[in-house]
């Protein structure tokens, strides 16, 4: 229902420049649109000078009048609102009746905001026989008001709990800026960007779709490359069976001297996830990040089933039982799972410290947990000969 909100804010326009036929008779009565203002106290804030929004609630109050299509108050008007946001979300009254044109003091609480957004009034109706009900096309749309800017840390960690912890702002359009961002991996459809000095949430996909080249002042372009420095990122959140993305990105590196600025100290150690494989919560903390699993080694598969014909994935399992699915095709593909399975009870099992990113798909079975390694290297064998 958001996606329509631009559109229906189109329509009040045209509603109200079309209600009146050529001659000047009007010809439409009634509720044309919403009026809604702030309490004089609220601070819209500016693009230089944004309230603080990062893990907290926007609280205030909101009035609102029934306009007719004379463009004037509509003081006879009676009926029933939903107040939401044009992109976050209204925590505190989500629908009230308008009684006399005219409603005052209307709490607000608003959660989930980046960037800019507006509170949003649209007018329900329920029909006779009918338990839901359903929008009308009449709204009305406040002051845009201007929040803190998005950072990879709120964006990955504001989740609606569903299956896979998607994002809360998935399918937004957003730009990460006003942070220290580094490359941490680069594969042959993206990179990985992570937000310096932040533990938990603190990296996300950038899915190009291929090779992410850039123009390093040379005479061709050349390929992202690992510990790049970002200047800012533009891009549409996206859930992609649970894993966090922002697709088509847009991306501005740091230069320095006319290169691009490259600093590999910055990114984090890989982070030991092998006491968490089996909470999701606290795995989810971490997607998209570099991490370790230690003392591993592959577990029994069908590598006649799709997911390994497919997208060679098979499971690894620590000492203790836990698994982890690992996907080695791409970017280690000199790693061969078949011959590492346990065909026999009798037959000696390698053991590995795997590391890579960790990317999640909420069908992977038998963990929706996925180990990518960036390249060969990533894969430590702990007892070869």
């Amino acid at each position: 229902m958001k996606r329509c909100f631009l559109t229906l804010i189109f329509l009040i326009f045209l509603i109200i420049s079309c209600g009146e036929t050529d001659s000047g008779n009007q010809v439409n009565t009634g509720l044309a649109a919403f009026q809604v203002e702030f309490a004089d106290d609220f601070d819209l804030g500016t693009p230089d000078h944004r309230i603080d929004s990062h893990g907290k609630d926007i609280e205030t109050t909101i009035n609102i009048t029934a306009i007719g299509y004379d463009k004037q108050p509509l003081p006879d008007y009676s009926g029933e609102v939903e107040i939401g946001l044009l992109y976050g979300t209204n925590s505190e009254v989500a629908r009230i009746t308008i009684q006399n044109g005219y409603a005052e003091n209307i709490p607000v609480k608003m959660r989930n905001c980046l960037d800019n957004d507006r509170v949003v009034v649209q007018e329900v109706k329920k029909h006779e026989g009918e338990t839901n009900y359903e929008p009308t096309g009449k709204i009305g749309v406040s002051p845009v008001f201007y929040t803190s800017v998005a950072t990879i840390s709120a964006i990955q960690g504001t989740v609606n709990g569903a299956k896979g912890n998607p994002s809360a702002f998935n399918n937004r359009n957003l730009t990460l800026k006003d942070r220290e961002m580094v490359v941490i991996a680069v594969i042959e459809g993206g990179f990985y960007l992570h937000e310096v000095g932040v533990e938990d949430y603190s990296s996300i996909y950038m899915y190009t779709y291929s090779t992410p080249y850039v123009d390093d002042n040379i005479e061709e372009a050349v390929s992202l490359p690992v510990g790049a420095l970002i200047e800012s990122a533009n891009g549409s959140v996206f859930e992609f069976f649970g894993f966090t993305e922002m697709s088509f990105p847009t991306f501005h590196p740091k230069y320095k001297d006319g290169k691009i600025e490259v600093n590999e100290s910055l990114i984090p150690k890989p982070k030991d996830i092998g006491e968490i494989l089996d909470k999701d919560s606290e795995m989810e903390k971490h997607e998209a990040s570099l991490v370790t699993v230690k003392n591993v080694s592959v577990a029994w598969f069908n590598e006649n089933d799709s997911s390994f014909i497919e997208y060679s994935q098979f499971p690894l399992q620590t000492s203790d039982g836990k698994t982890i699915m690992a996907q080695t095709l791409y970017t280690a593909p000199l790693f061969n799972a078949v011959a590492e399975k346990p065909e026999e009870e009798d037959k000696e099992k390698h053991h590995y410290n795997f590391t890579g990113i960790l990317k999640q798909h909420t069908s992977a079975r038998p963990s929706t947990w996925i180990l990518v390694p960036r390249d060969q290297n990533d894969i430590e064998c702990l007892d070869c000969k």
